[in-house]
């Protein structure tokens, strides 16, 4: 819903429809910043590499947690 349409929704009265039309807006908002955050940790954590890219050998020391 666009928000043209929201605000059309509040000026017909429609208050069920305008509602819903936020409340959307606001989760795909809110999903686009958590997919984009995901983006830059993975990043971050990866280096800019994939994660299968990451060759494993057997000769890492475990560290035992407390």
């Amino acid at each position: 819903m666009e928000l043209q349409d929201i605000i059309n929704n509040i000026a017909a009265g429609d208050s069920a429809a305008a509602k819903e039309g936020i409340e959307n807006a606001l989760s795909a908002k809110a999903f686009d910043a958590l997919q984009g955050r995901k983006q830059e940790m993975a990043a971050t954590l990866f280096g800019g590499k994939e994660q299968g890219d990451e060759e494993v050998t057997g000769d890492e020391e475990t560290v035992e947690q407390e």
